[in-house]
Formats: C-alpha cells, structure tokens, sequence
C-alpha cells in the first residue's frame, strides 16, 4: 500500500508541475471535442491506414476486414489486460486462462492468434501461451481478420492483432490515473510527452499495480515504456523505444477435480454419484487450494526498437525498423489436483475402466502435478520497406516492396527430473471442505534445458490499385524461408545455464512458402463499398524423423522422409474466401460486415498402430499422416450508431465453426480414420456478442456526466463434443459512470457483472462475481 501512495503522490505532484506551465499552450475543448477524443473507436478511426500494412490509404480501399480498438475507449472502461479488451472486437475470443495468468485467443474459430506488437511479431505467441503485460501504453489494438501470412508470416490462419503502443508528437501532453477496485485492487498510470529539447520529442509511461485479486489470484505489475524522436535533416525521421515490465502473478488451479469416468457409491443400486466430466455434488466451488506459501511466477520483459524513415521524394519513402525482445519467467507451481484412489475397496466410491474397478476417495483432494520451468526468449526483428505512389497510365499504385528478417531463440530450462522437486509438501492432501492451505515446505531446482531457435527470411510486395473512384485493386505475395532447429542440453549445477559439449546434435527443419493476397473494392456511391478476396496462409510442421512411425502423404501414400534430418511432413497450408462491405453515412453511422470460407489441408493426424514385417522381425508402427483437411466458416459485424453527437450504440457479432473435413482416402492406408472427423473444434464458441452504449448529457447542470451500458454474450464452450460437456453460453453486463471537469479531471466508476451473474470460466473455476473499479485522471 505504500507503494500505491508515494506513486499516487509522484504522479500528481507530476502533474501539478506541467499544470503550471503556459496557459496560452494548452486549449480549452469543447463537449463535441471531449466526445470525439474519448470515442477514437468510431469512424474516425476506421478511415485511417492499417498500421500493420504500411501503406498509407484509406483502410476502405482495402479488401481486408478490420476491427479497431483505441487507447482512450480501454482508458474510459478501465480495462489493462488483453482479455477483457478483445470482447470488444468481433471475430476474436480469449480461449485458455490456464492457471490464471497463461492466455491464448483464438481468431475466427482457428487455432492460436498470432500477437504483434507495433507490427513485429511476437513469437512467444505460437510457441507456447504466455502471459500478456497490462495496456497502459498502449495507443489501440488492431484485429485483421483471415489469413494474413502474406502480412506477418507463418501461423496467422484466422488473422493477427496487432498492439500499437503509444507515439511521439511534439504537442505537449500528459495524463496520471490512480485507480482503486474490487478485492484490494490498486493501480497508478503516468504518461507525458512532447517537445523535449530542439528536434528532439518524447513519450514516457508508467504503470504500477498491486491487489489481493479474486480467489487471491493476481498480478502485482510495474511497467515503463518510452519514445524519443527527432527529425534527421530535412528527409530523415528517427524513433527509438523501449520498454521494461516486471510482474509477479499467483496462479488459479480450481477447485475439486472432475472425474473421466461415471462414479458409483459403494453399497447402493442407484445411478451415477458423479457422471464422467460432472462437478463434484457436495463441493463448495468458491473454495481455494492454490498452495500460495510455495508456488512462484515471477516475468521479466524489455525490448527495444529502433524506426528510421527517410523521405527519398514525394512519392516515394524508405523504412527501416530494429527491434530486439527478451522475456524470462521464473515459474514453479502446482498446476492440478486429483482424488486419491486404490485397487482395495477403502474408499466410499468407485469407478469402472476397461474392465478394472477404482476405488476412489471424494472427501479429500490431492495437490498434484507440481511443475518448474524458466523459459528464456530471444527474439530479434529487422523489416526494410520501400513504399510510396506511382502512376501507370490511367492507374495509381500505391505499393509496400519489403524485405524481413527474424530470429527467434527459445531456451527453457526444465526441473521435470524425479530428483528436481522434494520436500514434505509435495503431494499434500487438503480436505474438500475447510482446507488447510499451507501442507508443508517444498524446493525445485532444474536438470535440463529445451533448445528451438527459427530464423526466417521474407521478402514481399503490396500492391493497392486505384483504376478510379469506383474501383480498387489489391495485389499482395509474400515467399518466407523458415529455419528451425531444436535440441537439448544437461544442466550440472542447477543455474540457467549450460555448456555446449553437454548439447545434443541439432534436429533441422527448412521450408519455404509462398503466400497471397488479391482483392477487390467497389464504390457503387461513396458512403457504401462492397469487396471480395482471396488470400492464403501456411504453417510449418516441426517434425522430425523417427523410425518408429509409418508417414503418409496427403494422398494417403507411404513414403519415406529424409532420415538424416530435414522436412519431414511439407507445410501445413490453406486458402480463403471472403466477401464484405462497409457503409459510412457521415458521422452517423458505420458498417461492417463480412463472410468467409476456409479450407485447410496437409494437417498432420495420427491414424493408429500398424504392424509391418522387417527382417522377419514384426513390428508395430504409429501411422502419421498428412491427411487431414478441414474447413472454418462463418460471418461478423460491427456497427456504430450516432444519433445524437452525445449518444453512441456499438454493436459486434461473431459466427465462426472449424470442423475435420475429411481424412484422405486413397492410398494403401485408408481404412485408418479420424475420430474426431466433422467434429467441430473444441475450446471456443462458436458465437459471441457486444453491445456497448455510452451517452454524455450536453448540457446543464449534469453537463459532461457519461453513463456506459455494456453487455458480452459467449456461446457455450464444449469440452468433449461426444460426452457432451461444456461451458454453458453467458451473458455478462457491465456499466459505468464518467465525468469531466472542466475538460481535465475525470472521474470514473466501472461495475462488472452488474447482476453478479455465477458462471465458470472453466470446468472448475468460477468466474468474477460483480466487482468495481473508481478512478480519477488528469489529462491536458
């Protein structure tokens, strides 16, 4: 708590001294200008360029559907944390808060979303799930929507959201924010920036929060983040920025465990006691068993980038951006618990499987799957762009000739050793009801270490064609050559560190891609436009040979990889379709809307045993196949509503189904199938949701007094589509209060889950019961 007060005083003692500058620098806005600053996410917003393209037309011209979060709307709701800002753009869902801290969102129903940051992708992303900083610094958060390897490279089938931090300007400006809300929440933001010596102008943030969090699961943050700029000569712009974030969490494992099998009681005829995948009847799931006196998970985060633009003439501008990333977490916790079983009848229930009776105990449950590992990332990006405009004959280009490079180094030292983990803590048995959280001391220490390290080269063109007000063009390609390499190491004295005579050899994978884009747009009058477009994405299958598994092609045909290393399996690949249309009537109102359809092909599925004849010798053989082909369909909207300059209706809507096609059959093998053939995919919904409302009396004595109404619908989430099990659908509201003195002060109340709705996030966690939040800013 100290903390938060010197913070909190530092920063309007900040405040208070840029207040006294010059009055004359700064001016007095109007209810129509606060309105407009505050509502960035309007049409406004939409009109201007995809930052992640680079090129600078209007997004209309654009065969690519895009949704736009801005900094000022995350401000105004007080959201900091990805996962409550992405209810807000259509199309994306959070889909894993694994122990409560590790997320993963899903777009458009497929797979992981590939997260960039300021255009640079973050690799940690698509190699495991991770968790995300707080949103302080940031200016909006951009979500392209389909397959965009032709923009970002691999593993972005359903598309990419792009989080764009905040940028210099030489006008001066600045803001601090305390916060305090539910369960001991507290937080502390101060920007500023401007003119800070001669060319040189400037942009600082920093963010610092603390809290008690619900079920005691929180994330204690301090984040700085900075920008210097300064012209170069006459044609020259430089950028550099940096950030640094520091976080400590605790972790969510849920309360008493489901079962995998129907549970009988001991001695009597009558049904199931718990069903396979049911909740424990007599638990109580507002109850915690996290073990808080041993587990740990500490992250540490800088990076750095480095922007030089240089103005070659009118119409033409080259571009260079560095960044390097490092990331390291420090994470040992209990991530699971389970009941205590046995093959002798000393227990009140049981369960059958396979033919073998389980005797289990429900009245108690075990702390289990203890878990250290450090996973350090490395991660350097450099893109050289030439862009600008050019005419041929009676078309103008406007176009992006660009050239990347990425490397991406990943080292996790691992404590899974049977020596790695002891003390008397480790297995502790709490009781169901009433537990006793602290079960004893335990210690880990790590043994070995994981090694992947992937380099890509891509080079690529975009080309945006206007042929005449009524019609654009977009022609974009892309070819990626991606390296891949894994190994592992001992680790002697327990440190994250190893030495390279303690390495295995390296395992190789190289592959190359060529990926598209090619749409068109067309002005029937210049408020409505309509467009359609193809595009492409691929996915390297990191998979090397092993002489224990049969590999089929995609035909379905035997073959025999490389097996002195290389590509095993070609790169997973698919092509999309999609058609959309967008409507602008001044101010008033705008829409968004598109369908799609994907096809996905050469997914790797593994089809079953086998057993072959080798030198007389049988032997029995996993079959893996590159079989698999799948499809993902569906529709989204957004709309925005203006009818009065001081009311706003937004509206997003989201339909979205992956499913297993069909499994090759032609070929020696096609008898193997798929299980989970034409089953659609599990983990998301297939629906969601918003609807956000917000209104500001012009006038009177309430002048300036905003009132939000929000509401987020997410389709149920199946765990297990033949047994049926799922996250019921929910439908959540939230609502706040927002209001503005003299154009400076804002003060602000945000409740969640305003009816204090009972859902769980998942199986065995509940979700927030209604909470709140009060703040108080100042801007100028």
């Amino acid at each position: 708590m100290k903390k938060v007060v010197v913070l909190a005083v530092l920063l309007f003692a900040c405040v208070g001294s840029l207040f006294a500058e010059d009055k004359d620098k700064r001016k007095k806005k109007s209810i129509t200008d606060t309105i407009f600053r505050i509502d960035e996410v309007s049409v406004l917003e939409k009109r201007k360029r995809i930052d992640l393209l680079g090129l600078d037309v209007p997004l209309r011209f654009v065969p690519i559907t895009v949704s736009k979060l801005s900094g000022q709307m995350l401000e105004r709701k007080g959201i900091v944390n990805l996962e409550d800002a992405v209810k807000f753009l259509p199309g994306i869902i959070h889909k894993t808060n694994q122990l409560g801290a590790f997320q993963r969102f899903s777009i458009r129903g497929q797979g992981s979303a590939l997260i960039m940051i300021d255009g640079m992708r973050d690799e940690r992303t698509v190699s495991q799930n991770v968790p995300y900083g707080d949103l302080s610094s940031v200016e909006s958060i951009e979500l392209i929507k389909g397959p965009a390897s032709v923009l970002a490279g691999h593993s972005a089938m359903g598309g990419v959201l792009n989080i764009v931090r905040k940028k210099v300007t030489p006008d001066f400006s600045a803001n601090a924010r305390i916060s305090y809300g539910s369960w001991e929440e507290k937080r502390a933001t101060l920007g500023f920036g401007g003119k800070l010596a001669g060319p040189l102008d400037y942009r600082a943030n920093i963010h610092y929060s603390t809290g008690d969090g619900y079920r005691r699961t929180n994330a204690n943050r301090f984040s700085l983040y900075g920008v210097l700029g300064a012209n170069v000569g006459k044609v020259g712009r430089l950028e550099v920025s940096g950030s640094y974030a520091d976080d400590k969490y605790t972790t969510e494992i849920g309360a008493a465990p489901t079962v995998r099998y129907d549970v009988y009681e001991v001695g009597k005829d009558a049904g199931p006691f718990m069903k396979s995948g049911e909740r424990h009847p007599y638990a109580d799931y507002h109850e915690i068993y996290n073990d808080y006196a041993n587990n740990r998970m500490k992250r540490k985060v800088w990076d750095v980038t480095a922007r030089y633009t240089h103005v070659i003439s009118e119409n033409m501008t080259l571009r260079e951006r560095f960044t390097y990333f490092h990331s390291d977490l420090d994470y040992c916790c209990v991530e699971g618990l389970g009941y205590r079983t046995s093959e002798e009848s000393i227990y009140k229930w049981y369960y059958t499987s396979k033919g073998k009776t389980t005797y289990i105990n429900l009245d108690s449950v075990v702390r289990n799957k203890p878990l250290n590992f450090n996973p350090e990332h490395k991660q350097l990006s450099n893109v050289l762009e030439l862009t600008g405009n050019v005419e041929t004959g009676f078309v103008k280009h406007h176009y992006t000739l660009g050239w990347s490079y990425f490397a991406f180094d990943f080292v996790q030292y691992n404590g899974y050793g049977s020596d790695d983990l002891w003390g008397p803590g480790l297995g502790a048995v709490l009781a169901l009801k009433n537990p006793q959280l602290v079960q004893g001391w335990w210690d880990s220490k790590i043994s070995a270490a994981s090694l992947k390290t992937d380099r890509t080269h891509a080079v690529y063109l975009h080309d945006v064609m206007e042929f005449s007000d009524q019609w654009k063009v977009m022609l974009s390609g892309r070819v990626d050559f991606y390296n891949y390499k894994t190994a592992t190491a001992k680790v002697l004295d327990g440190k994250q560190d190893y030495k390279k005579e303690n390495r295995s050899e390296w395992n190789k994978v190289k592959t190359s891609a060529f990926t598209y884009r090619a749409g068109v747009v067309y002005f029937p009058v210049p408020e409505l436009s309509f467009y359609a477009s193809a595009s492409s994405f691929f996915n390297p299958v990191v998979k090397f040979y092993n002489p224990d598994i049969m590999y089929l092609d995609r035909k379905g045909n035997e073959f025999n990889p490389d097996t002195d290393g290389g590509e095993v399996f070609k790169p997973e690949k698919g092509i999309s379709a999609e058609v959309g249309g967008h409507y602008t009537l001044n101010e008033w109102v705008d829409v968004n809307a598109s369908i799609f359809y994907t096809s996905r092909y050469n997914v790797v599925k593994s089809l079953g045993d086998t057993t072959v004849v080798i030198d007389g010798s049988t032997v029995t053989k996993n079959i893996q196949g590159q079989v698999g082909r799948g499809m993902s369909k569906g529709f989204d909207f957004e709309i925005v509503v203006r009818p009065l300059p001081t009311l706003r209706f937004t509206t997003g809507l989201s339909w979205a189904e992956y499913r297993l096609r069909q499994i090759a059959e032609s070929g020696r093998f096609s008898k193997y199938k798929e299980e989970n053939k034409n089953v659609r995919e599990t983990g998301v919904p297939r629906t969601t949701f918003y609807a956000y409302a917000d209104y500001t009396i012009p006038t009177g004595v309430l002048k300036n007094l905003s009132f939000q109404l929000s509401g987020n619908f997410k389709d149920k989430v199946f765990s297990d589509i033949k047994e049926r099990i799922y996250t019921p659908a929910l439908w959540l509201m939230d609502a706040g209060i927002y209001y503005t003195i003299k154009g400076h002060v804002n003060l602000a109340l945000n409740i969640n889950n305003l009816f204090d709705k009972e859902y769980f996030e998942k199986t065995t966690v509940l979700g927030k019961p209604r909470n709140y939040q009060a703040s108080v800013s100042y801007t100028f």
